[in-house]
């Protein structure tokens, strides 16, 4: 396989939104939960999810493209990513495109320049209230976030333990560390060590 050419390094990336868009929309609509151990056709998705079947089916081919599902004969089966936008999958990743698929997150990337011209966070100019000013008024988004993170930390216990030495440390604190158990993972390998954890108002 040869590198890519400059065109198609900057080709690619100016088009990723549009696949980060369709992974967001996707776990939205919980298609992952309605493939199951057999192919199933976009049209039978899209009525299981209420959706517009020739719609569905673009997502899906531009998706596959991405081994985020493969495209079996007349319909679409699972690959290992898209086993992870399953609700029920021990591993699940579903709460991550959609929490980065709400609108405040989709506004506020919209507004970046604002950050590169001012050195600001964008987040001021979409949310005033801030992070968790605009969840507390959302109970059902700052759900998915909950979610999204906690997905975010199980993923990466194995890298954060194989990357880091805990044994130096006597106490070891996870600060807005949600349902703790990143920090029980870390304690577990350190024994000598205590933890404490705390979790960001939401």
């Amino acid at each position: 396989m040869t590198d890519p050419q400059p065109h198609e390094i900057t080709w690619t990336l100016t088009n990723a939104e549009i696949a980060s868009r369709c992974l967001h929309v996707v776990a939205e609509l919980g298609v992952a939960d309605a493939v199951g151990d057999q192919p199933v056709t976009a049209e039978a998705l899209a009525s299981t999810c209420a959706v517009n079947a020739d719609a569905l089916h673009r997502v899906l081919c531009l998706l596959a493209d991405y081994d985020v599902f493969q495209r079996v004969r007349d319909g679409f089966g699972h690959t290992a990513a898209s086993q992870l936008l399953r609700t029920e999958h021990p591993m699940s990743m579903r709460a991550f495109p959609q929490m980065m698929g709400q609108p405040l997150f989709c506004d506020t990337f919209g507004q970046l320049g604002y950050s590169v011209r001012t050195g600001s966070p964008a987040l001021q100019t979409v949310e005033p209230k801030g992070l968790w000013g605009y969840y507390q008024s959302r109970p059902e988004e700052g759900r998915i976030f909950g979610q999204a993170m906690a997905a975010k930390a199980a993923a990466d216990v194995a890298s954060v333990l194989s990357a880091y030495d805990f044994d130096r440390f006597g106490v070891i604190a996870d600060i807005g560390g949600g349902r703790g158990h990143l920090l029980r993972a870390v304690l577990d390998a350190t024994p000598n060590a205590e933890g404490c954890c705390s979790t960001f108002p939401q």
